[in-house]
């Protein structure tokens, strides 16, 4: 845990004490679950003020509170100018005050799966902090950073971006040994225009002031030949399914009943039978991401192996569960663009009985939003799924491309009540839930299971 002077902190964050000097341990940026001796951050946002809640912290016997508007000053505050750019100062103090290695990772999709299987893997061999839920932004990755301590080996953090530079700034407070991109896809374009602005916004994990040692990078991703001149000054290592990739996966075979991906895993030294639990290339694609890691570090196979073959379990990524009447429901539903939507269908089409699709919109997709919900519903009819239940404004038009058996809600409650009278009717279906995060789809999910 972090340990430091409020002295120390005021002159990394640029700000001014009022108060005692004193040990902190640790940081938070919510004052009603704030521990005693944490530092509290009173960070601002469109609908909230945190500096409206830094004597509730200080109730809670926080150490100080770093806030930066002057109507807040106390005895035991610290004033800066900017208490989001402050806590990005505190958390680069601290992370060059800690020797574990990181391993940032990025892309469209896929980076919590590929964080989670590095996880198993790396665990095995050391002591590893990984990124907390959706903690890969400009505030939750310093936060992360903050709870490095000198017993961590490893951290594996997430970073995410909206917009250019967001990445540029993240690696820079981070200093990565070891970063991946496992693809760059159509999301969050409003903030990138179009699919390249997206690939040159994940390449900017590639040159940071201090450039990565290793970078692992998809080789069958339409954008790695731009993303190999972008890591000039680190060392390559490439994953996909192509055999000229450094780490590549061959034989691949799926099992649906036991939920488990079989294929021969490829290193540039030796190969490994894996049992993957769980289907679709994709999540193949994200145990070779993580094996490229494990393999840039030099890990024993036989760690690789079981790390890959341990159980996983990602909430609302393509779990599968027993719904009402013996159904089996899909949760996809943590979020969604057009790959992460196609890559859901593809495994929906490989499966027997009643095939449903339900539905909610993607988001952030910008000008070509329409003609991408509309090419969904396309791909949905060609790999013959039975049914699709949609909500949202742009799902319309994936419905009206789907044709028969397509219909389109108002509400998630009249949703939900066609989606029961299918459970009812249907003697044995596969209900496969997906949305963007803002859509709530994991609402369906708690209703069916």
């Amino acid at each position: 845990m972090i340990k430091l002077s409020l002295s120390e902190a005021v002159d990394h964050m640029d700000g001014e004490f009022y108060g005692k000097d004193r040990y902190f341990y640790g940081v938070s940026t919510d004052s009603r679950e704030i521990n005693p001796d944490e530092l509290f951050f009173a960070l601002r946002g469109p609908s909230f003020n945190g500096n409206k809640f830094s004597e509730q912290a200080l109730m809670k016997n926080a150490a100080a509170c770093v806030i930066d508007d002057k109507n807040f000053q106390s005895n035991e505050t610290i004033l800066v100018e900017n208490t989001e750019i402050a806590l990005g100062k505190l958390a680069k103090t601290w992370r060059q005050k800690v020797t574990a290695k990181i391993i940032a990772i990025t892309g469209s999709n896929g980076k919590t799966s590929v964080k989670e299987i590095l996880n198993n893997c790396l665990s095995i061999p050391a002591k590893v902090l990984s990124t907390d839920g959706n903690l890969n932004n400009h505030i939750g990755l310093p936060i992360m950073l903050l709870r490095l301590d000198e017993s961590h080996e490893y951290s594996i953090l997430e970073m995410g971006a909206n917009h250019p530079k967001e990445i540029d700034y993240l690696v820079n407070l981070t200093d990565p040994f070891v970063v991946v991109i496992n693809n760059a896809g159509p999301a969050h374009l409003e903030g990138f225009i179009d699919i390249k602005g997206v690939a040159e916004a994940k390449g900017e994990i590639l040159q940071g002031k201090l450039p990565p040692k290793y970078a692992c990078l998809n080789y069958d991703d339409k954008y790695y030949d731009l993303w190999c001149e972008m890591a000039k000054n680190s060392s390559v290592i490439s994953f996909g399914f192509n055999p000229k990739a450094s780490v590549f996966a061959k034989d691949i075979e799926v099992n649906l009943a036991d939920h488990v991906s079989s294929f021969t895993l490829v290193l540039p030294d030796s190969s490994t039978n894996i049992k993957l639990p769980a289907l679709g290339k994709h999540n193949i694609m994200n145990a070779c991401a993580a094996a490229s890691v494990m393999h840039s570090l030099s890990m024993p196979i036989k760690s690789i192996k079981l790390g890959l073959e341990a159980p996983l379990s990602v909430p609302g990524r393509l779990n599968f569960l027993k719904g009402i009447r013996n159904h089996c429901v899909i949760d996809d539903s943590y979020n969604a663009n057009p790959t992460s939507t196609n890559a859901a269908i593809d495994l929906l089409a490989t499966m027997k009985d009643y095939k449903c699709l339900v539905m909610g919109d993607m988001k952030e997709l910008g000008k070509d939003s329409i003609e991408m919900h509309s090419l969904v519903g396309i791909k949905a009819k060609e790999s013959r799924i039975d049914e699709l239940l949609a909500i949202g404004d742009m799902t319309k038009y994936s419905v009206e491309e789907f044709g028969g058996n397509g219909y389109w809600f108002k509400t998630i409650n009249e949703l939900l009540c066609h989606l029961h009278k299918l459970i009812e009717d249907k003697p044995k279906m596969n209900i496969l839930v997906k949305g963007s995060r803002s859509m709530r789809m994991d609402k369906v999910i708690k209703e069916i299971i």
